[in-house]
């Protein structure tokens, strides 16, 4: 494995440490099927692509890969649909907490299974999944493109791949990230990897160890890479006020006075999810930081 793909474990094994450790830790199965309602229940909400680009109601009997499942919270709704959930992820601790709640959930994920792989080179024959799904996943990796073209060959014929990959063209790239961190900060001219360091560290523990890898994505970049792909679509999503430097703080105080937690968020983030407002659901369909992705391998 090279440094980089080293590097890259040990940041997401650290971040598992720091969201979900103490979670996992006091799982049941009760509250696992809890979860996995109010998760559900919080995606419809956001009109997440988990419940939006993916058939839940259409999963039964269907061969779905994961690629980065986090903890396993989709992989184990997926399952609970009666999906055969395959999950791989470049951390061991991440594969293990997917298959400890596919053990949980027994006879509802019989079939199911996750393991340790790298998104450049899973150890899927070609043509062997129905759905390929990842969220936020593939712009950490070392070969964003090899590991969309793995998606595709591991692809059935006819098979649809839901992914989501970070918005360039967005409120949160353009000025919390580019104009406040890169320029203002002067982040963006001294260090190649800003963006990285910039992005995705939570929980209870203090970042040690910085994120190798962030990359984002133009509508043309998304084309690009799914060139191979057909009945390609993109959908935006995901915005936050409170991400906005400075000016977040007091606002996400107002936002939990105003609207509240949702418990959804516990399987995903290992805490209770801040609730958008309408205002910003609009905004993330207009300048939102995910790319929702939907496409077909060609029969």
């Amino acid at each position: 494995m090279s440094e980089t793909k080293q590097n890259i474990q040990a940041f997401w094994g650290s971040l598992y440490d720091s969201l979900y450790e103490d979670v996992d830790r006091d799982m049941t199965r009760k509250a696992l099927l809890k979860s996995l309602a109010d998760m559900e229940d919080m995606f419809r909400y956001r009109r997440h692509m988990a419940v939006v680009e993916m058939p839940l109601a259409e999963l039964k009997g269907k061969r779905v890969l994961e690629i980065g499942p986090g903890a396993g919270g989709h992989s184990a709704l997926f399952a609970r649909y009666g999906a055969l959930v395959s999950s791989a992820d470049i951390t061991w601790k991440r594969a293990q907490s997917t298959n400890a709640k596919f053990r949980l959930m027994g006879e509802m994920a019989e079939g199911c299974n996750a393991l340790q792989s790298d998104a450049e080179n899973p150890p899927f024959p070609d043509d062997s999944f129905d759905l390929v799904y990842s969220n936020g996943v593939l712009h950490h990796t070392n070969d964003t493109a090899r590991a969309v073209g793995e998606a595709f060959r591991v692809l059935k014929p006819g098979g649809k791949a839901v992914i989501m990959l970070y918005c360039k063209s967005s409120w949160h790239y353009w000025f919390n990230m580019l104009f406040c961190q890169g320029i203002l900060l002067g982040k963006a001219f001294s260090d190649p990897n800003w963006l990285g360091k910039a992005t995705e560290w939570g929980g209870k523990n203090k970042q040690t160890i910085e994120n190798p890898i962030t990359r984002c994505y133009t509508a043309g970049g998304i084309r690009k890479l799914f060139a191979q792909f057909q009945d390609l679509t993109l959908r935006k999503g995901e915005f936050y006020f409170y991400l906005t430097p400075k000016l977040g703080r007091p606002y996400r105080r107002y936002q939990l006075s105003r609207h509240g937690t949702h418990p959804g968020g516990i399987l995903v983030y290992g805490e209770p999810w801040p609730i958008q407002s309408p205002l910003e659901l609009f905004l993330g369909r207009i300048m939102g930081f995910g790319w929702f992705i939907s496409a077909r391998k060609p029969k």
